[in-house]
């Protein structure tokens, strides 16, 4: 797959040998991902970084590969209040515009497909930091990243999926970046805990049957827990329901804890996207060897270092 120059909109548009060389290159990365070294392969080179939505790690991991690739960066984390689009200028021209500045564009909206749409007018590459609850590729690409330095393959193990699976962007990119590996024998296998109202969208489920990986859905988190390889945890998306009414039935629904850990395997890996909110992570939690949320987030800036290489076509 050529890279260079392509938007990156939707873990849907990734085939598994594209998935594989972007996991390749931000191996290749880790080195000044981790400080170890210095590089200066982006000189010149500006990424825009255009939030519409509240972000720490996406925002903050991106504009952090650039730089330690030698690059430049202009950024606008409140797009909303402080850009043209107060004015109520288009997406599709605020891409236009922003990619006179810029060589590539990431981007953050809370509506889905908003991100498409200023790709639409952009002359550079965009890639997608999270649009609604739809698609954060980025996401689940340093999320399978930090599965693959674990495990170093994903046929054959078991996902447990615990939380807002209806809302949650980063589930569902996991999903779909996963379901493309493993031979028919050892295909991926799903176990989705959600309460009800917040299941796996339909459409997703069919997707990941169609792909021959098996889906198991409860609400009890205790009964599967022992089962899985991957505990990939995600909070109550609390900014995708209507009201707070609607939210508070589900706030604090299940808990990662020292005491629910004792039925999991020893080599399962925990994985959380964050923030903590209320008691959904325990910070007890953060002692546990099997914990690799942190190092999740510190994986995230060799993998978008490895993108904006590819986009950039200088790898």
């Amino acid at each position: 797959m050529n890279f260079q120059g392509q938007h990156l909109l939707s873990a849907r548009t990734l085939s598994k040998e594209a998935i594989e060389r972007i996991l390749e290159v931000a191996k290749e990365m880790e080195p000044y991902a981790q400080k170890e070294e210095a590089s200066d392969l982006l000189k010149g080179k500006v990424l825009a970084t255009l939030f519409f939505e509240p972000s720490t790690r996406t925002r903050f991991s991106f504009e952090t590969a650039m730089l330690r690739l030698g690059g430049s960066v202009i950024s606008n984390y409140t797009m909303n209040e402080s850009s043209s689009i107060k004015k109520r200028e288009s997406l599709y021209d605020t891409g236009k515009t922003v990619s006179q500045f810029a060589d590539v564009i990431a981007m953050r909206h809370p509506v889905e497909g908003a991100v498409k749409e200023l790709a639409e007018g952009s002359e550079v590459p965009v890639l997608n930091g999270g649009d609604g609850g739809a698609n954060h590729p980025t996401q689940g690409l340093l999320d399978i990243y930090t599965i693959h330095k674990k495990f170093g393959h994903f046929g054959g193990l078991t996902y447990g999926l615990v939380g807002d699976m209806k809302n949650s962007r980063v589930a569902h990119s996991q999903c779909r970046l996963i379901k493309n590996f493993g031979p028919a024998e050892a295909r991926p296998k799903f176990i989705c805990v959600a309460p009800q109202g917040l299941e796996l969208p339909e459409d997703l489920k069919k997707e990941l049957t169609d792909s021959g990986c098996e889906i198991r859905e409860t609400t009890d988190l205790e009964e599967v827990i022992g089962g899985f390889d991957v505990l990939s945890n995600t909070r109550i998306q609390e900014e995708r329901f209507e009201n707070a009414e609607a939210f508070e039935k589900y706030r604090g629904v299940y808990s990662i804890t020292p005491k629910l850990l004792e039925g999991a395997k020893e080599e399962m890996i925990i994985l959380d996207p964050l923030p903590r909110v209320d008691d959904q992570l325990k910070v007890a939690v953060d002692d546990d060897p099997r914990a690799k949320y942190f190092e999740q987030i510190g994986n995230g800036v060799a993998v978008r270092m490895a993108l904006l290489a590819l986009v950039l076509g200088k790898i």
